[in-house]
């Protein structure tokens, strides 16, 4: 079972936002506060990136970075230019862009930026699932894979070819996939989250067996078992590496697979349960309501509603 296709098939990233910057000599740019994964490449030259709090970054052509989601940030030609862009944003709306420019010569900058759109019913998991921060670095060997990956989705999203928009949401698709694959080569055994569990070898052992068959009944001691772990070392291990304890994750995995059912199938509540490894309607209901806030049936009629206004 290949868990990153998994994922990605059930996300199904819906919509992208592309943002074009071009600019010459001495320049900044604040970006408004977004609660969605964002991402920033550098097609030419350099900037700064400037953070709320924290260090500034350099980044560099063919630099790319990933958020999970940002409180208002900078992006400038040099440091002095930050504290004259801090400046400008006094009384300016969250959900607002600040951009000033000197207007004079000097070495080109060009960005493409935009943020993703999950469907609602599935962003908080994925917001879990993404690194809080990713910074792919040009001399990294796999910006250079998105690096080209990143032009044809810029040069298709100007286009109005036949097919654009069939185009467009599997370039996005294989984008994520890129951008998922870089942690799991090098994730900081620090790191807590889905990805510090897939960088884990017994970790990674247990999640492929869950995500291969959801329905099983899977327990703590018999997850151990199988990955060769005691059971207090293997419940600590996961908990620690990915954040919540095996049960909660698996728990979660399913109700986001019976979300996706209940919206997109015409399966019975009975029949989602026992699929998902719920043995009882009941069992399954309740489960659902503890996570969601509603029940099941509940559920598919709302959001079927909100389609058929759409």
């Amino acid at each position: 079972m290949d868990i990153l296709t998994d994922i990605i098939s059930l996300m199904r990233p819906r919509a992208i936002s592309w943002r074009t910057v071009e600019a010459h000599g001495r320049w900044g740019m604040s970006v408004p506060c977004r609660d969605i994964p964002v991402f920033c490449l550098v097609l030419a030259g350099q900037c700064w990136y400037v953070p709320m709090h924290g260090a500034p970054l350099l980044l560099k052509q063919g630099d790319y970075l990933l958020m999970r989601a940002t409180a208002r940030y900078c992006l400038v030609s040099d440091l002095d230019a930050s504290g004259t862009l801090r400046s400008l944003e006094a009384g300016v709306a969250n959900d607002e862009y600040v951009r000033w420019d000197e207007g004079a010569g000097g070495e080109e900058t060009r960005l493409v930026g935009g943020y993703f759109e999950i469907g609602p019913e599935h962003s908080a998991l994925f917001l879990e699932m993404l690194p809080d921060f990713l910074h792919i670095r040009s001399s990294d060997e796999e910006a250079g894979r998105l690096t080209r990956l990143i032009a044809i989705i810029g040069e298709e999203s100007g286009s109005d070819l036949p097919g654009h928009d069939l185009v467009m949401s599997r370039l996005v698709e294989v984008m994520l996939v890129e951008v998922w694959r870089r942690p799991l080569n090098g994730i900081d055994s620090r790191e807590v989250g889905w990805f510090s569990g897939m960088a884990d070898p017994h970790i990674h052992l247990a999640l492929r067996r869950m995500h291969g068959n959801v329905a099983y009944h899977w327990t703590v001691d018999g997850l151990a078992k199988d990955i060769g772990m005691s059971r207090a070392a293997f419940a600590r291990r996961f908990t620690e590496r990915v954040g919540v304890a095996p049960g909660t994750y698996l728990s979660n995995w399913r109700i986001a697979l019976a979300k996706e059912a209940l919206i997109n199938s015409e399966r019975s509540i009975a029949d989602i349960a026992l699929s998902i490894g719920y043995l009882s309607d009941s069992a399954f209901s309740t489960a659902f309501t503890r996570v969601v806030g509603v029940a099941p049936a509940a559920f598919r009629r709302t959001c079927r509603s909100g389609q058929r206004k759409t």
